[in-house]
This record gives C-alpha cells, sequence and structure tokens, in this order.
C-alpha cells in the first residue's frame, strides 16, 4: 500500500501544481507583493516629475515628462499621479477647465494599488483637482458637492491637511455665492492650517472677501498677514498684486502704476501669464482713466501681438474692445471704426471655432466610444479563450489522474481475487480434516473482508478529496455557456460518478506534521481567492494542532473539506468563518456559514453522504458533532475531539 500512496502524492502533486498556474493566471491583479515590488521600481522616474512641477517649477517640462512616463510605467500607483500632475498643468498654467477636468477623472478611473492609502491619496488628489475645475467654470454645485464629500473622506481617512484643502474649496464657493459669513467662518477654521499654502490661501480669500465689502483697510491686513508666513514664489506675486489693487481705495493711487509695472515684470520673468495679463489690464484701466491715450494704444498692441501669436481669440477680442474704447476717447473715429471691424471678425471666428470645437469633440468622443467597445470585447474574448485552455488542460489532468485510479484499483481487485481462488483450489485439493480445512477458509475470507473495508475507506477518501476538487471546479466555470463547457461539464459528471467509487485514506503530500495549520491556512487562502465566498478562518494553541497524530490531522482536513464543499454546493453562501481551538485537552472545531441553511429534523431523518462522511469520521475519532441550522439562517458545525 506505500507505493500506490506515493504514487497518489505525485498525482496530487500534479493536480496542485497544474491548479496554481491556473490561479495565478486568473487573480494576478491580487497579487500585492508584486504590485509593491512594481510600485517601488517606478517611484524614481514618478519623483522626477514631481519635482520638476513642484520644486523646480518647470511645469511645462513636467507636463511633457508625464506624457513620457505615462507610456512607460505599467502601475495604477503610477499613472494616477502621472494624470494628476498633468490636470494640474492645464488648471494653473493654461487655464484650459476642460482638459483639467478630464485628467482629473482620468485620475479617478484607476483602482489597482497595492495599499489603500495609495489609493485614498489618489482619490483626494483628483478630487482636489475636481473641484478646483468646477470653480474655475463657474460650477459652484458640482464644486461644492466634491468639496464636502473630499472634506468627508479625507477627515475619514485621517488626511488633515487634505481635509484643510477642500474647506478652503468650500470658502472660496461660498464667497463666490456672496454668502460672506459662512465663507469668512469656514476660512478662519483654517487660517492655522499645518499646511503653509492652505494658511495662505484662506488669507488671500479674506483679503478679497473684504475687498468685495469695501472694507479695505481690513482686506491689506489679511494681504500682509499672508505675505508673512507665506513660502510660495507665486502666492508673493498674487498677494503683492492684490495689494497694488487697494491701493486705489486706500489714498495712494498715485503708487498704482510704478508697482503694476513691477508686477508685470515679475510675471514676464517667472512666467506666471495670468497674472502679468490682470496686471496689464489694470494699467491699461489705469492710463484710460488719466486719458493717456498713447500709452493705452502702444501697451494694447503689444498685447494684441502676443495673443495673435498664442492664438488666443478671447483675449484678442478684449484687446479690440479696448482699442475701440480708447480710439473713441480720443475722438478717433477711424481708428475706433477698424478697431469695431476687427472685433466683429474675431467674435465671428470664435463662434466658428466653437462649433467646430463641439462637432469636433463629437465625433472624438463617438470614435472613442467605438474603440473601447471594440479593445472591451477583444479583451473579453481573449481573457475567455486562455480560461478555457487552462480549464480543458486541468480537466485532462484530473481526468488522467482517475483514470490512472480506477485502472490501479482494478488491477488490485484482480490480483486478490487471483489468489483467493488459488487458495481455495489449493485448500480443496489437499487431504485435511475439514476441522483445517474449515479454519483456513475463515482466516482467507478474514483477509478479503479486510482487503473489502480498506476499498471501502478508499472510497471514502477520494469522495472526499478529489470528487470534492471537481465538484469546486464546475462550480467555477458554471456560469459559461459554450457547447465545449456543456461536454466537458457532462464528463466531468461522470467522472466524478467513477471516482466515488475508488480513492485511499490520505491528504496531500504538502500536509506534513509540523506545518499542519500552515497547510490548512493556505488551502482555506486558495478557497478564499478561488471562489466568490470570504473565508475566515483563526486558531489558538497551533502548537497543539501541529504535534496530534497524523492520522488525525488527516481526518480533521477531510471534515474540513467536506464542509467547505457542502457550503460551496449547497449553502449559496457569502461567508465562512472557521476557528481551531484547543481547551483542557480537547480540538475545538468550529465551523459557521451565512447561507440558506435547513432543517436539522429532516436532515436526520435523510442525511447526504456528505453529512454521513463527516459524522463517521467524527465518530472514529471518537468525537462530538452538533449541527445547529434553520432555512434562512446559515449553519453551525461544532466538533470536539479528546487529544
Amino acid at each position: 500500500m506505500r507505493a500506490s500512496y506515493k504514487t497518489l502524492h505525485l498525482f496530487f502533486l500534479i493536480l496542485y501544481l497544474s491548479n496554481s498556474a491556473f490561479s495565478q493566471e486568473l487573480f494576478e491583479k491580487k497579487d500585492v507583493t508584486t504590485l509593491i515590488i512594481a510600485e517601488n521600481e517606478e517611484r524614481e522616474s514618478l519623483k522626477k516629475a514631481v519635482n520638476l512641477f513642484y520644486t523646480e517649477n518647470d511645469k511645462e517640462g513636467a507636463y511633457k515628462l508625464s506624457h513620457q512616463l505615462l507610456k512607460k510605467l505599467k502601475t495604477d500607483a503610477s499613472k494616477s499621479r502621472l494624470t494628476h500632475l498633468i490636470s494640474c498643468y492645464f488648471l494653473e498654467l493654461k487655464r484650459d477647465s476642460d482638459s483639467a477636468l478630464y485628467y482629473s477623472q482620468k485620475t479617478l478611473s484607476y483602482t489597482n494599488f497595492s495599499h489603500d492609502s495609495i489609493k485614498h491619496k489618489r482619490n483626494l488628489l483628483a478630487n482636489m483637482s475636481l473641484a478646483n475645475t468646477f470653480l474655475s467654470k463657474g460650477l459652484y454645485k458640482n464644486a461644492k458637492k466634491v468639496s464636502i464629500e473630499g472634506q468627508e473622506n479625507a477627515g475619514k481617512w485621517n488626511f488633515e491637511e487634505e481635509h484643510d484643502r477642500f474647506i478652503l474649496f468650500l470658502g472660496d464657493i461660498y464667497s463666490y455665492e456672496k454668502k460672506h459669513e459662512t465663507s469668512i467662518a469656514l476660512f478662519k477654521k483654517i487660517i492655522n492650517s499645518k499646511d503653509i499654502d492652505v494658511a495662505v490661501g484662506s488669507m488671500m480669500s479674506l483679503g478679497r472677501i473684504y475687498y468685495d465689502l469695501k472694507d479695505y483697510k481690513k482686506s491689506n491686513s489679511y494681504y500682509y498677514q499672508a505675505l508673512k508666513i507665506n513660502e510660495n514664489p507665486y502666492y508673493d506675486l498674487a498677494l503683492n498684486f492684490y495689494i497694488v489693487k487697494n491701493l486705489k481705495h486706500t489714498g495712494r493711487k498715485n503708487e498704482m502704476i510704478p508697482q503694476l509695472k513691477g508686477i508685470i515684470k515679475r510675471g514676464e520673468e517667472m512666467e506666471i501669464s495670468h497674472l502679468e495679463n490682470q496686471a496689464k489690464k489694470e494699467l491699461i484701466d489705469e492710463y484710460l482713466e488719466r486719458k493717456q491715450f498713447d500709452k493705452v494704444e502702444i501697451l494694447l498692441l503689444d498685447l494684441l501681438e502676443d495673443r495673435k501669436r498664442e492664438g488666443n481669440l478671447l483675449e484678442m477680442l478684449f484687446c479690440y474692445d479696448k482699442l475701440k474704447e480708447n480710439a473713441k476717447a480720443s475722438e478717433k473715429y477711424k481708428q475706433a471704426l477698424r478697431f469695431s471691424e476687427n472685433f466683429l471678425v474675431i467674435q465671428d471666428s470664435i463662434n466658428k471655432v466653437q462649433r467646430a470645437k463641439e462637432i469636433n469633440e463629437l465625433e472624438i468622443k463617438f470614435e472613442t466610444l467605438q474603440k473601447e467597445k471594440e479593445n472591451n470585447q477583444l479583451k473579453k474574448d481573449r481573457e475567455k479563450q486562455i480560461y478555457i485552455k487552462n480549464l480543458i488542460l486541468l480537466i485532462s489532468i484530473i481526468l488522467f489522474i482517475s483514470i490512472v485510479l480506477i485502472a490501479f484499483v482494478y488491477s488490485k481487485k484482480l490480483k486478490t481475487q487471483k489468489k483467493f481462488n488459488e487458495i481455495l483450489k489449493q485448500v480443496s485439493d489437499e487431504k485435511i480434516n475439514s476441522l483445517m480445512k474449515e479454519q483456513e477458509l475463515k482466516l482467507i475470507k478474514a483477509k478479503i473482508e479486510g482487503q473489502d473495508r480498506e476499498r471501502k475507506k478508499l472510497a471514502q477518501g477520494l469522495h472526499d478529496s478529489i470528487g470534492n476538487d471537481i465538484a469546486t471546479i464546475k462550480l467555477l466555470i458554471g456560469e459559461i455557456r459554450t457547447p465545449k463547457i456543456e461536454k466537458i461539464q457532462n464528463q466531468m459528471d461522470r467522472t466524478y460518478n467513477k471516482v466515488r467509487e475508488i480513492s485511499h485514506n490520505t491528504i496531500p503530500k504538502e500536509n506534513r506534521q509540523n506545518d499542519y495549520i500552515e497547510v490548512l491556512k493556505e488551502y482555506v487562502k486558495n478557497i478564499d481567492e478561488a471562489t466568490d465566498l470570504k473565508v475566515n478562518f483563526e486558531t489558538s494553541e497551533e502548537e497543539a494542532f501541529n504535534q496530534i497524530d497524523v492520522s488525525v490531522q488527516n481526518e480533521i482536513f477531510i471534515i474540513l473539506q467536506e464542509l467547505i464543499t457542502n457550503t460551496l454546493k449547497h449553502a449559496n453562501a457569502k461567508c465562512i468563518d472557521i476557528r481551531f481551538e484547543y481547551i483542557l485537552d480537547s480540538l475545538h472545531i468550529t465551523y459557521e456559514d451565512d447561507g440558506k441553511g435547513f432543517s436539522v429534523e429532516s436532515l436526520k431523518e435523510n442525511d447526504g453522504i456528505g453529512v454521513k462522511n463527516i459524522k463517521s469520521r467524527v465518530n472514529q475519532l471518537s468525537g462530538s458533532l452538533i449541527i445547529d441550522s434553520h432555512p434562512k439562517r446559515g449553519t453551525l458545525f461544532k466538533i470536539e475531539i479528546k487529544k
């Protein structure tokens, strides 16, 4: 029998290895260790783009590098950070809210991360960009919704600085809606935030609110307070610009023109174009008010040339409108007419571009949708082919093992029968007294009966091991409906009925005595990953279970297999809880599922083969079994075995 045990061990090892290869294909996305390694390998490349954007303030360089890395890097952790950088680039540098919105939503689409903290961080960053984008587009309702959800999540996930940033967004929204009291209360909550940018941002916003309320002294006090703690060169330029705007209301109007020129110069040097443009517009208004028409014209024509090079039609429209206003004020009506005509031409061009853009966007959306559908279908077909190929390979191996086992047991049975016949013939030929003949026949029959019991034990073991594996695989492919799969299922049914008749009393080779609990954990983990079930396994006094007799370990393992198989086949459960405890020299095993349950009374009257096997094995171990179950309330098995 030892040779047969070794043969079965080898077959189970082949089955385990083939099943592992199949599981790897199905669950490679869940391989957290591999994901962590990949994320760490990509971190250095990712860091270069982040440093370019935030530390070196080279946003153009960061934008270009981010697009290059998007094609090269593979993990969602890296891709989500890069799309967020691109979103910030469009929002902060280009003022292109549509592109910023697209990349913010792209950041939210990534879901496969090695750790929840990375996923939460990316979610908050993306929602910050979304809130900022909605603000810039004037979509206050959308911005408010995103900001409220963001600050709730940031608080729940313990991201304090991100929580304060969402409060900053909410304060800005309420200020744009002219709900100044609510806005001021929110800004004062974060005025001492650990995030310096948030604290400075809240002070800047308070300054703008008091500017709107015409309390210019208080407005300036917040601007100067922000300047004292600010570390961001962008905020420094913005604060100085807002202070300059207040000069006309604080009796220092004569200082505005030279200070605006200083803001424009710094904006050019720092490449902060939108602040530079705002300062130029303020300067144009000051020159117009002072009737310095020549300076207005020079400034506007220079600005117009820049906008023509950029192709910025909206800004060109502004320039022609102001040039027309300046020409009329200086009584140059012919010039005013020409600028007015140019204004109308640009306005017409904007309308045409807008219509073309809308049509182009619709075409792109349609083409993108079609490509996505095609790609998704190809991906599904490819995955299905791989799945079926691996499944056929696995089933072929199981069928091969089953056929070899059947042949092995049948051959052994023939040899036993032949030997029995030979002995009978030999006994009948010998001339011995009837008593001796009867005694010999009794011994032979006892031996045959013992072999019959061995075969019965083999049959029970095969039902509990290979039979359970076949039942599990059948459940995994149950939802696939193709002619080939149906043939496979039919063949599996026939094989299952055959192998129930034969077995041998052992468990897979990897179930060694000294690491018995680790083997059980690995087995439970495989069930958890291979099915929709959530399987929880807890144990105390692991060493006590590791040291019990191997035959007891084998019986417990097979009982556990039978329980899990019954749950998969009949219970329609979502969760299994298993607990192994060692109390007062007794082994206590608790198995509970949240499935549909059954009537214990009806079970006693008509036990299934699975429950019969469990009861039989518990009795062989001189243990006790309690079954507690009711329809729609789940099932509980409690087993106690004296060590």
